[in-house]
């Protein structure tokens, strides 16, 4: 039977073609013919084959004499063609062949027209046959740099001769058992995806996608994802996590990518990985364009499983031990979001045995520095046991600086404070870059993992309080001298914990402790016995013990006119809260 297919992909079949069918049918020979292909999308159809055998292509389409020698940005084809052919396995989703400048020859009265005209050894199976004709937004030709309104001077005179030139592109297969149209390729497609673990496909342009499984069992999977990516960067991503400890299993990384076909940046992943039973979220991002709803240069050799996949390849796999995994919306413990400029909030928590939390941040950092971040300090001691490290964020969508921590940790038993802190500029108040994905959560927020609520207790600002802080003299803005006496009635052990500025062996905010009765020193902050507490190098930090007697002692911190809580010239410390000293009494 012989089919002709409009650029939809729809199918119409005249009288004149039903005779010329019928003749064909009675003398064994089954072709496929695609024409009017200078849509600038793509135009597909399939067939089947029941042997291995030769199937005889012909094919024009469009593109350069030679495949570029070298590229110089993501939307370039290495092959240097704008409209051909291929043809991909239907089962396993390789490209089997496709139109090049070195199997084509020109064609016709039109400059750029390329034709294939020959036999094409396949296995038996099923094949899908693709033809894109995307306005190219970059090409070269004999060396020189061509924006897409060049090339179509170069090539055509307008718009017109697009369509006129256009109008002889085809592609024609002959020798094949059976024909399919564009409804039953896709048709085909979806019961592929059917019989996947999870797959995340048929996307649009800036869209946010996930999806959830569970495991009873193990399982070894191979992911299959196409995505956007170009020199380390991704654009259209996908990753898998481990929905109960939130850890990252697998993510999209273009330096661990192969060519997709198509331009470029067309990255394909192909992983294969064994999971253990347990619950599963996948995820899917795209940025403003190229997608399958849309391509804007050439599209990849599998266009319509642009997206991410999980496939079962255990032997003996059984489908039953797939079961639906929902993350249902969760109360959270604390939630501090919305946060604007230059703002500081904390919540206090008290834990009643060692239990898990997950930890959904969202800040702004940049070149390994967070600027807008939360962090986890503990109560009696004021030590800082989580902070939202740059290094262990992810892109949080929208300009790059937006960033994301979403995992677990474990708290011992004991009472503790969460912060968040904000500099003066891009936050939820008002953004000066492209805010996240979800800017409402701009802040910090706590879940209990497994539900586990009771081995927790959100605590008043009162309960938050630390009976072993014996002075605390914090948030100190410049030119200040803040002090404040106490008596010790016994020897006793005492933590400093002190954050000042710094340099040179010099300090310039700083504490010390003088003993009132003696009119002495016993203990000052010098900067050889400091070490960098994070952000500028001149932030400097100590936290150290000393033993003091009994008597009557007054600590003191001084700061000079520029550089603290309040008006930070250069980057603040990890701990900015602290800008100041701190004594603890230490438990024998």
């Amino acid at each position: 039977m012989k089919i002709l297919f409009n650029k939809k992909g729809l199918f119409w079949v005249p009288l004149l073609v039903i005779l010329l069918s019928c003749r064909m049918a009675f003398s064994g020979e089954n072709q496929l013919l695609m024409r009017d292909l200078g849509n600038r999308q793509i135009t597909y159809a399939g067939f089947l084959i029941n042997s291995d055998r030769m199937i005889h292509v012909k094919a024009i389409g469009a593109g350069a004499e030679s495949r570029l020698t070298r590229t110089r940005n993501y939307q370039q084809d290495r092959f240097n063609m704008f409209a051909y052919a291929w043809i991909i396995n239907a089962q396993t989703r390789e490209m089997v062949w496709r139109m090049t400048p070195e199997n084509t020859r020109h064609t016709g009265w039109a400059e750029w027209n390329r034709i294939f005209n020959g036999d094409v050894k396949l296995k038996k199976g099923r094949y899908e046959v693709y033809f894109a004709a995307i306005e190219p937004s970059f090409f070269f030709f004999n060396g020189g740099f061509l924006s897409f309104g060049k090339l179509l001077h170069r090539i055509f005179s307008g718009d017109e001769d697009w369509q006129e030139e256009s109008k002889e592109w085809m592609v024609r297969i002959s020798n094949v058992d059976e024909i399919l149209e564009a409804r039953a390729v896709r048709k085909q497609q979806r019961t592929l995806k059917d019989r996947m673990v999870a797959t995340l496909t048929n996307l649009h342009d800036e869209e946010r996608a996930h999806t959830g499984f569970a495991l009873t069992k193990p399982l070894k999977v191979e992911i299959y994802g196409l995505g956007e990516g170009y020199k380390g960067r991704m654009f259209d991503y996908g990753w898998l996590i481990n929905a109960d400890t939130r850890e990252e299993i697998w993510k999209m990384r273009e330096d661990e990518s192969d060519y997709a076909g198509g331009a470029i940046k067309n990255r394909l992943f192909h992983v294969k990985l064994k999971l253990e039973s347990g619950n599963y979220l996948l995820y899917y991002r795209l940025d403003a364009n190229h997608s399958s709803q849309e391509w804007n240069a050439n599209p990849p050799y599998d266009p319509f499983f642009w997206g991410i996949s999980i496939r079962p390849v255990s032997a003996g796999y059984e489908p039953s031990i797939v079961k639906n995994y929902s993350e249902s919306t969760q109360k959270p413990l604390i939630s501090m979001i919305r946060v604007g400029d230059y703002a500081y909030r904390e919540k206090g928590l008290l834990v009643k045995r060692p239990a898990k939390i997950r930890i959904y941040a969202l800040g702004e950092g940049r070149d390994g520095q967070m600027f807008d971040y939360g962090w986890i300090s503990r109560v009696s001691d004021g030590k800082i046991v989580w902070k939202m490290e740059y290094a262990h964020t992810q892109h949080a969508g929208g300009a790059s600086k937006n960033r994301l921590f979403n995992g677990v940790i474990t708290l011992q038993k004991g009472k503790y404070v969460v912060h968040y802190q904000t500099d003066d500029s891009h936050s939820y108040e008002e953004w000066n870059a492209g805010k996240p994905d979800n800017p409402k959560m701009w802040g910090i927020t706590i879940y209990p993992v497994n539900k586990d609520w009771n081995a927790f207790t959100v605590l008043g600002q009162s309960q938050m309080r630390n009976k072993n802080i014996i002075a605390r003299l914090v948030r100190v803005g410049d030119d200040e001298h803040v002090r404040k006496q106490f008596h010790l009635n016994k020897t006793t052990r005492i933590r400093i914990y002190c954050i000042g500025e710094g340099d040179e062996d010099e300090m310039y905010d700083y504490g010390w402790i003088e003993n009132l009765t003696e009119h002495r020193t016993v203990w000052r902050m010098r900067y050889k016995n400091t070490e960098h507490a994070g952000g500028a190098r001149k932030n400097r930090m100590i936290d150290t013990t000393i033993t003091l007697p009994s008597g009557v002692y007054q600590v003191h911190f001084r700061s000079d006119g520029s550089h603290s809580y309040y008006d930070w010239n250069s980057a603040p410390p990890d701990d900015p809260q602290n800008w100041g000293i701190t004594l603890y009494k230490v438990n024998k």
